[in-house]
């Protein structure tokens, strides 16, 4: 199966659950990056994957809305991105501004306190506040790495990746390197190191 392809899509909706659900500022982000192209035409066809425009930031909403957002979103930004892997790094980027705005992501910058391990200790936590299906966990592998575990979860690695990244930049807490293994269409990993 072909990473990004509408197979691959109807895969991850087949796998989600009418009570797998996840906060609001994961739409806005994405949809403001697909704003950012000021094609009407795109931004219509997003809003009608995603089944509407406007979205409550800590209202819970399901997975498979977010999931078809993203790929049309990606499919849509692949040109200027690099292809559907770097547009849906980009759209994972772009949600952490709008997770660290929030009640829960302040909480997360004043638990780490600048300190990277502190803040990926944070990260379960943050999952919690802000994801309604799957499990998110984290296991160290060194002073300065560490592996985000994430099971349970339909998003895409690539998606997954560029929001650990985005958070680490978004709060100036560490120079980060993150990557990602899709260990299958409900299981990523994402390695952390500084």
């Amino acid at each position: 199966m072909e990473k990004g392809s509408l197979q691959e899509l109807e895969q991850r909706l087949a796998l989600c659950r009418p009570e797998d659900t996840l906060r609001g500022f994961f739409f806005t982000g994405a949809l403001d990056v697909v704003r950012g192209l000021h094609d009407e035409g795109v931004l219509r066809r997003c809003v009608d994957a995603a089944g509407g425009s406007r979205f409550m930031a800590f209202f819970s909403y399901p997975v498979g809305a977010l999931n078809r957002l993203l790929y049309a979103a990606a499919w849509a930004l692949s040109e200027h991105h690099g292809g559907f892997e770097g547009a849906m790094w980009r759209l994972g980027h772009q949600v952490a501004p709008e997770y660290l705005e929030s009640g829960a992501g302040r909480v997360l910058l004043m638990l780490a306190g600048g300190e990277p391990r502190r803040m990926l200790n944070g990260f379960p936590s943050a999952w919690r506040t802000s994801v309604r299906h799957g499990e998110c966990s984290v296991q160290w592998t060194g002073p300065g790495s560490g592996i985000v575990s994430i099971k349970g979860s339909t998003l895409p690695c690539d998606y997954l990746v560029g929001a650990v990244r985005g958070l680490y930049e978004a709060a100036r807490v560490a120079d980060v390197k993150a990557t990602g293994r899709q260990v299958s269409l409900t299981e990523t990993e994402v390695e952390v190191s500084w």
